[in-house]
């Protein structure tokens, strides 16, 4: 039996399962930004950032998919035009490369094993919960439909490839599906042209009721994708809405650290974990703190902002001036480490996972991938 191609579709499929994109926060722009879902895959690159160095390796590499952290399309595009170094006129650049790019961000933020559990792990703290809650984004829709035997794969596949057949958060499947054989019945008038028999003809044709189950902000993706794939000028589907079980996970993470230490001492740990030269304390570096809130990236006054449970000090990445003095008026010690140094020890654990899921895809993370700021 010949194996098939890997698609980008299932590259994005496994994305989905690793970092789902329902939990990304509204304003972000996740999931698959560019590329053809049936596009052929044998190489991924995994990046913080696209700019021309990581541009390039992947272009040298042959690769089919870029992962990137950070949405190079984030605001609208009035051109699509090759040249330019922002990370939007690169997506552009290797998309007539015939690279699909991807952006997992807030997601990967959300996602349980992601970002913010991953640096919880680095520094030495066990999760204990989550900062704050992802609710009202857990709702998906069942897909039925009715497909001619023969067709009844390519229909899947590609409705697979635009984002349905993945159940929940902590599901470890992809592709998932039911189906029952039968019998439709049809009869096209003088107009139709349909695929199977013969117009103003009663049709009897053996079918499959084929079932599977999408997050709602995939529906126009997954319909667009059965109607393309569907062998039917008219092919019958139904959507029925499903309740899921409200989400565990949120954006930031709460966790303890294994004893007291003094804020100067938790910096200390937090820059040989994450090799990195420097860290900006605010508060006393002799306060003695365990309870650790930790935001990848940059906190904001996500930390303080609506937050019930008392911590002692939060790990980030980055914050503004007036965020700082917010978070030292409210009595919090803070560890400042760098932006993307924060996030980027998630991405050897999706590489992992992706290699455990995409068997024969080489799976590498960029070498020429680093943070834009040089510390002397």
């Amino acid at each position: 039996m010949v194996k098939k191609n890997v698609t980008v579709g299932e590259v994005a499929g496994v994305m989905e399962m690793v970092a789902p994109v329902r939990l990304a926060e509204g304003w972000d722009n996740v999931g698959l930004l560019t590329g053809d879902g049936r596009w052929p895959v044998k190489r991924v690159m995994l990046a913080m950032d696209l700019t021309r160095e990581v541009h390039d390796e992947v272009v040298a590499r042959k690769a089919e998919v870029l992962i990137v952290y950070h949405p190079p399309i984030f605001k609208a595009m009035k051109t699509l035009r090759v040249g330019g170094g922002e990370p939007m006129d690169l997506a552009v650049s290797l998309l007539a490369h015939k690279v699909a790019v991807y952006s997992p961000h807030t997601a990967l933020d959300t996602a349980q094993g992601g970002t913010n559990d991953v640096l919880a792990e680095v520094i030495g703290a066990k999760v204990t919960g989550s900062l704050t809650r992802a609710a009202g984004k857990g709702q998906y829709l069942k897909l039925v439909t009715f497909v001619p035997e023969g067709q009844v794969e390519e229909v899947a596949e590609a409705v697979f490839a635009a984002g349905a057949g993945h159940i929940g958060v902590k599901a470890k499947y992809t592709r998932c599906s039911f189906r029952h054989a039968g019998t439709g019945t049809f009869m096209g008038d003088e107009s139709a042209n349909p695929a199977v028999g013969t117009a103003r003809v009663y049709e009897r044709v053996a079918e499959i009721r084929f079932e599977t189950i999408l997050p709602t902000e995939r529906a126009a993706a997954v319909i667009d994708a059965l109607k393309e794939a569907h062998p039917y000028e008219e092919p019958a589907f139904d959507l029925l809405m499903m309740q899921a079980e409200p989400e565990e996970v949120g954006l930031g993470r709460l966790a303890m650290l294994e004893g007291e230490m003094t804020l100067a001492e938790l910096a200390g740990r937090c820059k040989r974990a994450l090799r990195v030269k420097y860290a900006q304390v605010v508060g006393n570096p002799k306060r003695r703190v365990r309870k650790v809130a930790l935001i990848a990236g940059a906190a904001g006054r996500l930390a303080l902002d609506g937050v019930e449970e008392a911590y002692d000090v939060l790990v980030t990445g980055e914050l503004k001036h007036h965020e700082m003095l917010a978070y030292l008026a409210a009595g919090i010690g803070v560890v400042c480490l760098g932006h993307s140094e924060t996030e980027r020890p998630v991405l050897g654990v999706v590489a992992s996972r992706l290699r455990k899921h995409l068997k024969g895809v080489e799976v590498r993370i960029c070498s020429k991938d680093c943070s834009p700021f040089t510390v002397f």
